[in-house]
């Protein structure tokens, strides 16, 4: 089975992930996109945040420092993964693909800071950290077995429900990327807004989410009745999520979007796309038994 370290190593991956967008939106909620003025360097003059800068530089240079940390993450965790790259192929490239995506997120990030903020910029720049949220989940739970597939296969319609789940999250992270940029906090007040009707593009993102809750529903009364249990757990954690993540969208949204909530709803939404990926990934069983595993010496 896999070390320990590693799987902690994994977890961290996800966390940061996860921070990443959390503090993304805390750049654009406190009006700090423009913070530093200027990408690579935070001023033309200073390559980190000044004291004259206020809380909106330290604010949006934080953003980018934590983007350097996760990026020594992924590096950290491919030492560890090195001695173990033929063993288990699956971890090791799963590590270089979120490793790969920090360069790109900060070439991205630096044209939004070029184009003053462009709402469509913006969007572009959030869809590949969503996307790292979910690969990182997948790492997350490939820590956790032998990386070899079983024989045994979840029952029909189940793997096609984890799709159908994973589908309308990838949807609802669409609509909400359009939602957040007709609304109010544009990250600074030089920027401008994506021109959608706000009320509409609510309404749009609200559609997937109530599929994607029927879909789970449904998808949890099947797996029951059908005794497949990895899929069962995995569906509970995500109905919760839903739940918790519709309620606060619905009163954030009656409220005016006041920045509390949307913070929260920001974390919701990492733990939708990880809680997604589980369900369809519960649905193509992995040995996790040591009389199948490919063995993966513990370094010590």
């Amino acid at each position: 089975m896999v070390p320990t370290k590693i799987r902690v190593a994994a977890w961290a991956m996800l966390i940061a992930q996860a921070g990443i967008i959390f503090t993304g939106g805390i750049v654009r909620l406190t009006g700090s996109g423009l913070g530093c003025s200027d990408w690579p360097k935070c001023t033309p003059d200073s390559l980190v945040a000044t004291q004259e800068m206020g809380i909106h530089g330290a604010i949006e240079f934080g953003n980018r420092l934590l983007a350097v940390a996760l990026a020594l993450l992924g590096v950290a965790i491919l030492c560890l993964l090195w001695r173990h790259r033929k063993e288990r192929k699956d971890l090791f490239w799963l590590n270089i693909g979120l490793t790969a995506i920090v360069p790109v997120q900060a070439v991205v990030g630096g044209i939004t800071v070029w184009t003053k903020l462009n709402p469509w910029v913006v969007a572009g720049h959030f869809v590949p950290s969503a996307i790292a949220v979910g690969v990182a989940a997948y790492f997350v739970r490939r820590t956790y077995d032998t990386g070899v597939r079983t024989e045994e296969k979840a029952p029909a319609p189940l793997p096609a429900l984890g799709w159908t789940i994973l589908g309308l999250t990838a949807a609802i992270v669409f609509f909400g990327v359009l939602t957040t940029g007709a609304g109010p906090h544009s990250g600074s007040t030089m920027s401008t807004r994506n021109g959608l009707d706000n009320v509409l593009i609510t309404r749009a993102h609200a559609l997937p989410v109530w599929l994607l809750v029927i879909t789970t529903v449904v998808a949890l009364v099947v797996s029951a009745r059908k005794k497949w249990q990895p899929m069962v757990r995995p569906l509970q954690v995500l109905l919760v999520v839903e739940i918790c993540q519709g309620l606060i969208g619905y009163v954030q949204y009656f409220l005016g979007v006041p920045i509390v909530l949307v913070a929260f709803h920001m974390i919701g939404l990492s733990a939708t796309i990880a809680a997604s990926v589980a369900v369809a990934d519960s649905a193509y069983p992995r040995s996790t038994h040591a009389d199948t595993d490919r063995p993966l010496p513990v370094v010590r």
